[in-house]
């Protein structure tokens, strides 16, 4: 992610919430927005190897949900 407008545009896409797209594994609203900041404001170079498994498992359930909405 470039920057938090580009998240959002991508959380718009799929219809969802950054807060949805946390629970979806397991994480709370704010270790979400932790999590977010963490590798879209900070560019994920203090993310430890579980912040980046997390995200990468993020971004898939938003690009699953994308392709739900386009159909």
């Amino acid at each position: 992610m470039a920057d938090k407008w580009e998240w959002q545009e991508q959380l718009a896409k799929a219809h969802m919430i950054q807060a949805e797209a946390g629970a979806h594994i397991g994480l709370s609203a704010s270790q979400m927005a932790h999590l977010v900041k963490k590798m879209v404001q900070g560019q994920g170079l203090t993310a430890t190897d579980t912040d980046k498994k997390r995200w990468d498992r993020i971004l898939g359930y938003i690009d699953h949900k994308q392709r739900e909405v386009s159909k």
